[in-house]
């Protein structure tokens, strides 16, 4: 699916604003957020070296950037098939045939 393409930019507004809304009144992602604030102290208490905060880091953001796009390209996916079933398509059931609509 193009970047440009209106379910992209409906996608990223959604993400980018009213999602900030929803996940500080949702009680799951604050206790997970907050169990990620335990970890993080601990982090901090062990006085790891310089480039060992950096290589957890490094590791943690990309595990943290899968996470998001995972989630990106299932929002995206979620639309693109309803989209087909208001449309009276028939929905695929193949993953080949789902990539190419994305």
């Amino acid at each position: 699916m193009e970047k440009d393409s209106a379910l992209y930019q409906l996608m990223d507004t959604r993400m980018h604003s009213v999602m900030n809304g929803i996940v500080s009144s949702d009680g799951e992602y604050q206790a997970i957020l907050r169990k990620s604030d335990i970890y993080s102290g601990e982090l901090d208490r062990m006085d790891l070296s310089k480039e060992i905060r950096l290589l957890i880091d490094r590791y943690v953001s990309e595990q943290n950037a899968l996470g998001s796009r995972f989630g990106m390209l299932a929002y995206l996916l979620g639309f693109s098939d309803c989209k087909a079933m208001f449309l009276g398509k028939c929905l695929p059931t193949e993953a080949k045939e789902m990539t190419a609509e994305l």
